[in-house]
């Protein structure tokens, strides 16, 4: 998914998957005003630490206080003492032996076992640089323990959950995480790419219509398995295509491009999941919190957003095909949608807000994130905000935020911002 780059492949973040303004399907389109408020809000950020290699993602055991865990793409997990800011100098996990650096590889995501505190298992999403059947690498979801050491992991405690092959580098495993949902309890969701080459169209990938559309493969989808206490999986019994042939019973939902970050809210289940898109659009979609069957098509590749393809002019969206609830241009806003949170912590400014992102800015010059929120109430997405000024640069320091890389929660639900500048930012409230 994500690969090393340099500012004259802006948007070809990774994988080629980092790429906004109006655009909202419901029954119908809104033109949404982007705006900065009019008065500053009581929002700021910090930098946390510093010095990470190309850090993808923030997140931390359940209600755990005093530590996150930031994963580096080549293959570092590391932890930051919240106490002091300060980045433990030995590494939670070290996978470097298997997910050396390259186009598209490493370890994309990571989550912690809801029962962690007792069980000490947490996963991680990562791709390797070769093998598999298509001699692209491969993309594993893997369990791993802790040790005595609260702060070490072992590494040979890993066992594979579950793999796909890659037939490219990029679009692989990303985003993963548990449901917090009552009634689907021990379910594990798995982000997945349509396996790279551009429109989905390319060796390997699956025709007539692509990976994404077919349900033979497990790209270009969102997984959904039940994790056994041995660290195998099952099929929960809902899943939308148990029992149809040839069809992976593993799918929830389909026709999606590189969902590479998503994330649930915890109040109502809402499932909120960012798709980069390819040439023209970025989308922000959603599984209801009460669908606890799935089996949305989101209509990639064949639709771009809320828009036709321009790629397959003479391929409509399929008739089965979801709006997103939320899209945005290249050319107006953004290359590179970075999927974010509904906001539950203590700045008030933020409350039941949507935080977002994207790697960079409509130019494709800056070389700069930025941070958005929206409100999403009844179906209906308002009030899209830009607040990356209000954020950066900071008030301590001066520092500015880099091409947004993650966000990222803590065990307490507050927003965390990593940059392709190796820097981990925290959203605080305002000390003016």
């Amino acid at each position: 998914m994500m690969k090393p780059f340099s500012q004259n492949r802006k948007s070809h973040v990774l994988g080629r998957a980092f790429r906004g303004l109006l655009g909202v399907g419901v029954l119908q389109v809104l033109v949404l005003c982007l705006t900065t408020a009019s008065s500053q809000a009581a929002i700021d950020a910090i930098r946390i630490a510093t010095g990470f290699s190309f850090p993808l993602y923030v997140c931390a055991p359940p209600g755990d206080k005093t530590r996150i865990f930031v994963p580096e793409q080549a293959g570092l997990i590391k932890i930051i003492d919240l106490s002091t800011n300060t980045v433990l100098p030995t590494p939670f996990l070290d996978l470097t032996d298997i997910v050396p650096t390259g186009q598209g590889t490493g370890i994309l995501g990571m989550t912690f076992d809801p029962n962690y505190k007792t069980n000490g298992y947490f996963y991680v999403s990562y791709t390797t640089a070769s093998g598999g059947a298509f001699g692209a690498g491969q993309s594993f979801v893997s369990r791993f323990s802790v040790t005595s050491d609260p702060n070490v992991a072992d590494p040979k405690s890993l066992k594979v959950v579950i793999s796909a092959d890659q037939p490219q580098h990029d679009h692989n495993f990303d985003w993963i995480g548990f449901s917090p949902r009552v009634g689907d309890e021990g379910n594990m969701y798995i982000c997945s790419g349509d396996g790279g080459a551009s429109e989905d169209n390319g060796p390997n990938h699956l025709e007539p219509d692509g990976n994404a559309q077919s349900l033979q493969t497990l790209l270009g989808k969102i997984l959904r398995i039940h994790i056994e206490a041995d660290g195998s999986y099952t099929i929960p019994a809902n899943n939308p295509f148990v029992g149809v042939p040839n069809a992976r019973p593993e799918i929830f939902c389909y026709g999606l491009r590189n969902p590479f970050r998503a994330s649930f809210d915890p109040r109502n289940g809402n499932f909120f999941i960012g798709d980069v898109g390819e040439h023209a659009r970025e989308e922000v979609d959603i599984v209801k919190g009460n669908d606890m069957i799935g089996g949305q098509n989101f209509g990639w590749r064949y639709r771009e957003g809320l828009i036709q393809n321009p790629f397959y002019p003479d391929s409509p969206p399929p008739p089965n095909a979801v709006d997103p609830i939320f899209d945005y241009t290249h050319l107006d806003t953004g290359h590179c949608v970075i999927g974010g949170y509904v906001y539950h912590g203590q700045i008030i400014d933020l409350k039941n807000l949507y935080v977002f992102g994207d790697f960079e800015g409509a130019s494709g010059t800056e070389f700069a994130g930025h941070i958005w929120t929206f409100s999403y109430k009844n179906g209906v997405v308002s009030n899209f905000t830009d607040i990356t000024s209000q954020l950066f640069p900071t008030t301590i320091g001066g520092y500015t935020l880099g091409p947004l890389t993650s966000l990222g929660v803590d065990g307490m639900g507050e927003i965390y911002l990593t940059d392709y500048n190796g820097n981990v930012f925290k959203i605080v409230k305002s000390r003016g």
